[in-house]
């Protein structure tokens, strides 16, 4: 029979594709997809208890555009969506050439059927995406949270504890947070490392207002979470007075190339001086 259901749906938009498509062998590209083929289909054992809605997530991959979705009468659906969007996120960025994305979660009617996939809820979700998420973030509003937190029952320790994996932004909507400190396997130096080189190589050429803003918006989180994170903080410290007496060194051996004889001395006029030059 075919009718709609009621699904949290994510709809994903892969940053900077065009771009991709132009410099990106189709191989680089594929193991993209690879990627979030693998990511949507994982697995979680929480005190002996295996997640089973992780076996009843769904996902269509259309060219820059990643649909994840989940009947919202699974136990722990919404828990597990935010976490599948977690690892897509966290993946993805943690590349030598970071790759970002940006979404919405809603929850609403989906029909999907082989190739075919519609309904209100997909369309809510893109137009968080296209209008709200601006950054590169996956947002949510807090009734969906709400919402979701009602059938979430071995994960709500998970999602409701001292590390939750959303955060809420300035604009009070929720996103997943995929910088935290909890994401396992990852060098958080290394992914640091990467995301800023990658936000201040593009801040450092001239690009329109939109795209700063996105820059500038990670850049703000990653000097944020380094901040509160002791090991991040002290290597950052380290790492930037090593950058400043490096500049200082540069300067100084610079400047030893002129002769003694043209070192300016600053004097400073007395007022009699300044009476006579009158």
């Amino acid at each position: 029979m075919i009718k709609y259901d009621e699904y949290y749906v994510a709809y994903l938009d892969i940053l900077g594709f065009k771009e991709l498509l132009r410099t990106a062998s189709c191989e680089s590209i594929y193991q993209i997809f690879d990627i979030l083929h693998k990511k949507t289909r994982g697995h979680l054992n929480l005190n002996g208890v295996e997640i089973q809605a992780y076996q009843h997530i769904h996902h269509t991959i259309l060219s820059d555009s990643v649909i994840v979705y989940i009947k919202a009468s699974v136990e722990d659906a919404f828990a597990v969506l935010i976490d599948i969007c977690k690892n897509l996120q966290s993946s993805l960025a943690n590349r030598e050439a970071p790759i970002l994305l940006r979404g919405g979660v809603a929850k609403g009617a989906l029909f999907h059927e082989n190739d075919i996939i519609y309904g209100e809820g997909l369309s809510k979700a893109y137009l968080l995406e296209s209008n709200l998420a601006k950054h590169p973030r996956i947002v949510f509003s807090g009734e969906l949270l709400e919402d979701g937190l009602k059938n979430t029952k071995y994960m709500f320790a998970e999602m409701e504890g001292l590390v939750k994996p959303y955060k809420t932004d300035d604009d009070r909507l929720y996103y997943i947070d995929y910088l935290e400190i909890s994401m396992m396997g990852i060098d958080l130096i290394t992914y640091f490392d990467q995301l800023q080189a990658m936000c201040n190589s593009y801040l450092n050429k001239e690009i329109d207002e939109g795209l700063r803003s996105k820059y500038l918006w990670l850049l703000s989180k990653i000097e944020k979470k380094i901040a509160v994170i002791s090991f991040l903080r002290e290597h950052y410290s380290k790492k930037e007075e090593e950058e400043d007496k490096r500049k200082s060194e540069e300067y100084s051996k610079r400047f030893s190339i002129y002769p003694k004889q043209f070192h300016v001395r600053l004097v400073e006029n007395t007022d009699e001086e300044e009476q006579n030059n009158g």
